[in-house]
């Protein structure tokens, strides 16, 4: 049998493998979240996390004639301001950009809070000590290694 013969046999192969594929696929509107997803969605709303929905982005561009604009003119150069302008205000009204007025007494107690909430976790790595690492250093000190 030829070459040829053999390669034609693997285009159906190959033409059925794809529509298998795509026919399996599901469109982006019939899949559903995990039931856990709204669950983690409530729990992280109680806790202060803002949506995604409610952040703060860049005004849009009033039209598609500000794609034209030359960059170097007075009116590129006016409408970023103005884009500048909007998203530094949109930052400054935000209630999380509100500073701190904590003094460093309430930030340590802060930390130790933030501590006591690890104590149930494992303690810190056990790692080797200066004499095991000399021992080592001595055992792999060779010259054709520290080439």
């Amino acid at each position: 049998m030829p070459k040829f013969m053999t390669k034609v046999w693997l285009i159906p192969v190959f033409m059925l493998a794809l529509v298998g594929c795509a026919s399996t696929a599901t469109s982006g509107s019939a899949v559903q979240p995990p039931e856990w997803y709204e669950k983690r969605q409530a729990e992280l709303t109680e806790r202060g996390f803002p949506r995604i929905a409610d952040m703060p982005t860049l005004p849009e561009r009033q039209t598609a004639q500000d794609e034209n604009v030359d960059p170097d003119s007075k009116r590129a150069k006016d409408l970023a301001a103005r884009r500048r302008t909007a998203l530094w205000q949109a930052m400054i009204k935000d209630p999380r950009s509100a500073p701190t007025y904590l003094t460093p007494q309430e930030i340590a107690a802060w930390g130790d809070e933030q501590l006591s909430r690890l104590e149930g976790q494992p303690g810190p790595a056990d790692f080797l000590t200066d004499q095991e690492v000399a021992s080592l250093r001595a055992r792999f000190d060779r010259r054709r290694a520290r080439r």
